[in-house]
């Protein structure tokens, strides 16, 4: 995200006549469109349904306004956000969820607020000001403000109004829906005539026009019964909420021009990225004399610039200055730092390379249609050379990967673009491409052998873990100790056996710093089980199923309320074999076939789950293939990918029977 002082003083360059405001407690102004506003002092207890009465928590009123005005007297711009609730408690944990309220103050300042409680006899308790308690935030400065509101029992209504008094920031995002059903939800943005804002709504109706009333462009939205949203899983319930986007599109004292586009953004980042002073490439040129970069082609370059710079510097807690010559001093460094860092690098080098800006699509996916900065917070490097990306500041990831939930979506592509001595920027939005399924496997090598009396079982097991499925352990297994360690390799193997007694363990690609696109994390172990195999009469039961670990189950009696979403394409492929006891065989392999997939192509099916058996002699082999090929599937077909989902979880179930033969 564009987070340093000079962003503020860009902002303020593109408004032309406009002065940022500097927070500090201040009445409010009367010109304020929401200056009087306040609850109504006499109102009773609202009216319920007997639905309403049953659930555990009902949003009876969620009220925001926010305001960009502009004080004559002190001739500065500044944000006033105006919020009213009231929740209406029915239950236990909806008393425990909100019987403190968390008011943030980190951007701005608390201009006052009100609180109260009306129990079901209609007994009012109003919030005694002393006890509002400021928290402070992880890095020392002001986080929230909280109160805990008092007389609150099952049947009440909790009720709570603020202003705040903020820094303006010309690109927003509020929220319409929660996990809670809601009876009335208002949202205006106001701002002077002065200043044009667009918006665009998602996953709901749009916005009333922007209309202008009073020397003031007004845009509303009123909804009545808006629906919760439910945690669903293959979803990201966040991104799928009803939001509104907005963004200052237009200064009248600059014409018709459009503010903050991706042009704009593009000459921005790129100034920012790359605009060195003569003491940062000083201590640039230092660094590289220490790096003592190796000869090589782009992909080896890129690989020890990138395993030295994420091994040498740190994350910097909280926000400083991205200013390279106290990264390269201090060994650490922000996200803009990182991204500047490496930069600078690739550019001594010599290596060709774009940097890429996108959001994270599991909280709102980059809509190219709609150019708010607001999506420009994740910082990539693209390679041309090799097509292949690198996230600077992840010290977690490698070269070829980026976290999953950047992919899959759009991003902004900055390029560099020389016309003579003038250096200037092009960006265009274009798509970042996911891993393929087989270059994220989870796959499973195990090798049974029963015991001459079938009281136990001698299991050897190879599980390999790929791509974003090693992602999870890979890059922290060092920096566990090493009793850890232990017990986290001998979960993975527990996981499908669970009873297991450990005759021997290795990991495989444990050490920091490995891609696991070409080093996958492998733990190798040798274990005994009294569990997979169990007496019943002259029969036998081998519980095969369970050796695949726990599989997810989508079995849901609501009806979808999202369209599917991976986190990322995977695949498993798993191989079996056991070794029949003399003179037993199995009387129900078939039990063992499956064939479910889903997509439009049956012979190249998008997702899949099938197994099958071979049988030489005593020996059977049990061959598992699944794979998830595409990140997104619609609802409306949702029954398709919820029976590969579920063949894996019946599988997980088949236990086979052996009995003697003849």
């Amino acid at each position: 995200m564009l987070k340093s002082s000079s962003r503020l003083f860009w902002l303020t360059l593109a408004l032309g006549w406009l002065t940022v405001l500097d927070i500090c407690a201040q009445a409010v102004p009367a010109g304020l469109t929401h200056a009087g506003y306040s609850w109504d002092a006499k109102r009773k207890r609202l009216p319920l349904t007997e639905a309403e009465t049953q659930l555990p928590a009902l949003l009876l009123l969620d009220f925001t306004a926010q305001e960009y005005f502009y004080d004559e007297k002190t001739k500065k711009l500044g944000l006033y956000s105006t919020s009213h609730s009231i929740v209406r408690v029915n239950s236990t944990d909806a008393i425990e969820r909100f019987n403190k309220i968390y008011v943030p103050v980190q951007d701005g300042a608390l201009l006052w607020l009100k609180a109260r409680t009306i129990s079901p006899r209609g007994e009012v308790v109003e919030l005694n000001q002393s006890n509002i308690k400021e928290l402070k935030d992880q890095d020392g400065g002001r986080g929230f403000k909280i109160f805990a509101v008092e007389g609150v029992e099952k049947g009440s209504e909790i009720e709570y109004v603020y202003m705040r008094q903020r820094s303006p920031n010309y690109f927003g995002r509020e929220y319409l829906q929660s996990d809670l059903p809601a009876r009335s939800v208002t949202f205006e943005l106001i701002s002077p005539e002065q200043l044009t804002f667009d918006t665009r709504v998602y996953h709901g109706p749009q916005a009333s026009r922007d209309t202008v009333i009073g020397g003031k462009h007004i845009v509303r939205m009123v909804l009545k019964d808006v629906a919760q949203t439910r945690e669903e899983a293959f979803a990201n319930p966040q991104a799928e909420r009803m939001r509104i986007e907005y963004k200052l599109a237009y200064n009248a004292s600059r014409g018709r021009e459009r503010l903050f586009t991706w042009a704009k953004a593009s000459q921005y980042i790129h100034g920012t990225l790359y605009g060195y002073s003569k003491d940062e490439q000083k201590a640039l040129d230092k660094l590289l004399k220490q790096m003592k970069v190796p000869a090589g082609d782009v992909a080896e370059q890129v690989q020890f610039v990138e395993n030295y710079l994420k091994t040498n510097f740190n994350p910097a807690e909280g926000y400083v200055e991205p200013e390279l010559s106290s990264i390269i001093n201090t060994r650490n460094a922000t996200d803009l730092g990182f991204a500047r860092l490496f930069g600078g690098v690739f550019r001594k080098l010599g290596i060709e390379h774009e940097v890429v800006v996108t959001s994270d699509r599991s909280v709102s996916p980059f809509d190219e249609s709609f150019d708010t900065w607001n999506y420009l917070d994740n910082y990539i490097f693209y390679f041309p050379a090799t097509k292949q990306m690198l996230a600077p500041a992840r010290s977690d990831y490698r070269y070829g990967m980026v976290p999953s939930e950047w992919t899959a979506n759009p991003g902004l592509f900055i390029r560099t673009v020389k016309l003579g001595a003038t250096e200037s920027a092009v960006g265009k939005v274009k798509d970042i491409p996911t891993l393929t399924a087989d270059q994220n496997p989870s796959d499973l090598d195990i090798k049974v052998q029963f015991a001459p009396a079938l009281d136990k079982s001698t299991v050897n097991i190879r599980y390999i873990l790929g791509g974003y499925n090693a992602q999870v352990i890979q890059p922290f297994y060092s920096l566990i100790p090493e009793e850890k360690r232990t017990e986290i390799a001998q979960g993975f193997i527990k996981s499908c056996v669970p009873d297991a007694t450990f005759k021997s363990l290795n990991v495989i690609n444990g050490e920091r710093g490995l891609s696991p696109l070409a080093k996958p994390f492998i733990v190798e172990a040798g274990v005994e089980s009294a569990a997979l195999l169990n007496r019943a009469g002259p029969k036998y039961l081998f519980k095969v199923g369970e050796l695949l670990g726990p599989q997810s189950e989508l079995y849901q009696a609501d009806a979808r309320q999202f369209d599917v979403e991976n986190e990322f394409n995977r695949r498993y492929n798993r191989v079996i074999t056991f070794e029949l006891p003399a003179g037993y065989n199995v009387r129900n392999l078939k039990d063992l076939n499956y064939n479910v997939k889903a997509g439009p192509d049956a012979a190249a099916p998008l997702y899949l789950f099938q197994s099958s058996y071979a049988v030489e002699g005593q020996k059977v082999t049990v061959t598992i293939k699944e794979h998830y090929q595409q990140i997104r599937w619609p609802k409306k077909d949702f029954e398709a990918f919820r029976e590969v989902v579920n063949a894996a979880a019946n599988f997980n179930k088949v236990v086979l029977v052996l009995e003697k033969k003849g």
